[in-house]
């Protein structure tokens, strides 16, 4: 049977204001039943309905039918004993809170410490205000414990799985893998150039593009895969179900392409590129510890493959991780042991054979490793934030030498620095750059900057602004890499550019490859329409030479002319400046 109080119009302010409260009363005895019933009408509460319950098989049909918000268990009944019926209770309601009533206070009391009930009565102490208060402890002590469940369990920003529950859950996707015979996949993922953006717009609009990210991920999945924030912009997905690691592969093509749109934050439009690394159970690992290594490590090396890529984790993978950790512990001793140290990339003239300036490119020679290539550690100070200090060592160094070469009287020439995206996005660039000049006594005239298209597109408003302050001091920019990156030429013609550099991709098939010749031809075009000058890097052959001089580019780098110099190989050039015309007239003979 079930009776339902009827509101007396003294109604209490139960637990989220909720129109009635189920309360499932189990006890064998009629009697006292009755006497709960009466005893809560008596003292007028409202909204509660109260179901009874003979049994634990009736209570449980109960639980189904209509479910409860609270549990009174009478542990005196000859029916129920004790702990073994409460343990049952906890399986058939696990988050329904349970208030027993007895008679032994000190039996009552242990119930709580040692199996986790909410509450207790004492029979024949109290009337209907204490039961009526007793519930709603219950039913509150239980929403807390609720709440401190979801905050260790989940991402206050996001709502995502955190951490604690992603290890959880792969642990019991393993399981249910081997119990099914099939694959699990699992996913590591972070965002290229996240701090970036975090740094110019400030946390909250970071935090705001984190839960845009994450709800665009959810559109991915299936409702039985997992997506976890494990902090900072660090995601996980767990795959569940996998036959082939293909099923794996198309959520990895989906989210890629999920997160080609770009995201408005702040009223601003950015971009953001996920690097993906995945591994796959069993194939790559039969322990969640080495999964989530393997998947990391897939990570890093797709993101050495540049972004917007997913990498299956293979086995030479944890070699070259050991090299990139032994790499990074190298470079933090670097600049303290002067291991670094400069060449000069001749530019040349295109129409005369002039030497006109240089770019410097920066060289590492390890005290053990040797010779280190750019390649390998570049990526690595930009993610260990080392970019920053390597970055200015480079500028001074090089007007340290522009100023010794000024001082013997030589020609002036520029020699051009190379901003990597940390520098760019630096809100004292400018500053540091002048301080270095004034220093040296230089003018921002002699000293180009060099920076790369996705550097740019990762925050057009934001490069604009950095690049018209450099601009505004003399500085010259030129835009490296061109063709390689976003190429929005819509946005092109906005940035404050003076040059671009045709990318030596395009330049080493010419002229066996007519698509490189006809896309080298097009950013001549545009960009002396545009009135920015062209620079050709990359000319190893009189061939290149002449198709690139005829179509129009100003400045030639490359092979054909000289390769990487020291200082003081390149000063001799300054001393004796070579006549480039007959090193071409030479190739055009040998030919």
């Amino acid at each position: 049977m079930s009776c339902i109080l009827i509101p007396r119009g003294k109604a209490k302010d139960f637990m989220h204001k909720k129109t009635s409260i189920n309360v499932l009363l189990i006890q064998s005895d009629a009697e006292n039943t009755d006497l709960i019933e009466t005893l809560l009408a008596v003292a007028g509460y409202e909204e509660l309905v109260l179901h009874n319950a003979g049994s634990i098989e009736e209570a449980q049909k109960e639980f189904e039918a209509i479910g409860c918000d609270v549990i009174l268990l009478d542990i005196d009944g000859p029916k129920f004993s004790g702990s073994k019926t409460i343990r049952k209770l906890q399986k058939v309601a696990p988050m329904v809170p349970i208030v027993i009533i007895g008679k032994r206070e000190d039996v009552l009391s242990n119930a709580i410490s040692e199996l986790g009930v909410h509450d207790y009565l004492v029979k024949g102490v109290g009337d209907g205000h204490l039961i009526a208060r007793s519930i709603r402890y219950a039913i509150e002590r239980e929403q807390i414990q609720k709440n401190l469940s979801y905050l260790a369990h989940y991402d206050k920003l996001t709502d995502l799985p955190n951490r604690e529950l992603f290890n959880i859950r792969l642990k019991r996707g393993l399981a249910r893998a081997d119990r099914s015979q099939k694959m699990l996949g699992l996913m590591f993922m972070d965002l290229d150039r996240f701090k970036e953006i975090n740094d110019s717009l400030g946390h909250a609009a970071g935090d705001e593009l984190l839960v845009m990210v994450s709800k665009r991920l959810q559109r991915c999945v299936r409702e039985t895969d997992t997506i976890a924030r494990l902090g900072g912009d660090e995601f996980t997905v767990i795959v569940e179900g996998v036959r082939d690691p293909d099923n794996v592969a198309q959520v990895a093509e989906k989210i890629l392409n999920v997160m080609k749109e770009p995201f408005v934050v702040g009223g601003q439009e950015v971009f953001v590129t996920p690097s993906i690394g995945v591994t796959i159970y069993p194939l790559d690992g039969d322990a969640a510890e080495t999964l989530i290594k393997n998947a990391d490590t897939a990570m890093y090396r797709a993101k050495e493959e540049g972004s917007k890529k997913y990498q299956f984790y293979s086995s030479g993978m944890n070699t070259r991780a050991h090299e990139r950790l032994k790499i990074e512990a190298q470079l933090h001793k670097a600049l303290e042991r002067q291991e670094f140290s400069l060449v000069y990339q001749p530019k040349v003239d295109m129409i005369n054979g002039e030497i006109i300036g240089a770019e410097a490119l920066i060289r590492w020679i390890n005290k053990e490793e040797g010779f280190i290539s750019p390649v390998d550690f570049i990526p690595l100070a930009e993610v260990t934030g080392l970019i920053i200090p390597i970055g200015e060592w480079v500028i001074r160094n090089v007007c340290q030498q522009i100023r010794t070469w000024k001082d013997k009287g030589l020609p002036e020439v520029r020699i051009a620095v190379n901003l990597s995206a940390r520098q760019f996005r630096q809100g004292d660039l400018a500053t540091t750059i002048n301080g270095i000049l004034a220093q040296y006594d230089l003018t921002p005239d002699c000293l180009p900057l060099e920076i790369t298209e996705s550097l740019l597109m990762s925050d057009k408003d934001k490069s604009k602004q950095i690049l018209n302050e450099l601009k505004a001091m003399g500085f010259q920019i030129y835009l490296d890499d061109f063709g390689t990156g976003y190429s929005s030429l819509s946005y092109l013609k906005k940035f404050p550019i003076d040059a671009l550099k045709i990318d030596r991709s395009f330049v080493m098939d010419i002229p066996d490859d007519t698509d490189d010749m006809a896309i080298s031809s097009a950013i001549v075009a545009m960009s002396h329409a545009l009135r920015l000058e062209v620079v050709a890097e990359g000319i190893e052959t009189m061939e290149q030479y002449d198709f690139l001089r005829n179509i129009g580019c100003e400045e030639a780098q490359g092979y054909l002319f000289s390769k990487p110099l020291t200082a003081s190989e390149f000063e001799e050039l300054l001393i004796n400046p070579p006549d480039f015309s007959e090193t071409i007239d030479q190739e055009k003979t040998l030919s």
